[in-house]
């Protein structure tokens, strides 16, 4: 793969990264904008996309060869797993103690309850995925750098 076509290709998954996360949040940030865990949502939606892309699509990334990288990776996420569960944590513990309904009272009835069903659902889906993508990323990687230095010594 050409280095303008690895480069071309990195941009486009990140614009669909950033527009589906935007689209993703809108609903949440037009209708609750004071919601304090705006920035761990839009984390896990990325986080989530991103390290998805990378466990299918590594072989074709320009990642793939960059052993250096892929280790500093893996050391970054197990951090970042770390930080993700516990906001997830906080995020469930702000619910239990506050009341279901802290968020949106001053909504109508109809509006609060989609809304919060959306916010919940939609919380859970991407911090669930980013947290189980984030530990498994590491060992695709460790997988990927044992079978490209098994290719290279071969050669």
């Amino acid at each position: 793969m050409s280095k303008v076509m690895s480069v071309s290709y990195e941009l486009l998954w990140w614009a669909f990264t950033l527009v589906l996360a935007g689209l993703v949040l809108l609903p949440v940030y037009t209708t609750l904008p004071e919601f304090p865990y705006f920035t761990a949502n839009f984390v896990y939606v990325v986080v989530a996309i991103t390290l998805t892309r990378y466990l299918f699509f590594l072989n074709i990334s320009w990642l793939r060869d960059r052993f250096v990288l892929q280790a500093a990776l893996c050391l970054a996420l197990f951090p970042l797993v770390f930080w993700m569960g516990q906001y997830f944590n906080y995020f469930i513990t702000f619910f239990d103690e506050q009341g279901p309904d802290v968020l949106t009272r001053n909504l109508d009835r109809d509006t609060a309850g989609v809304i919060d069903d959306y916010l919940h659902a939609e919380y859970r889906l991407f911090g669930t995925w980013a947290i189980v993508a984030a530990a498994v990323t590491p060992p695709r990687m460790l997988y990927n750098v044992w079978v490209r230095y098994k290719q290279k010594n071969r050669k």
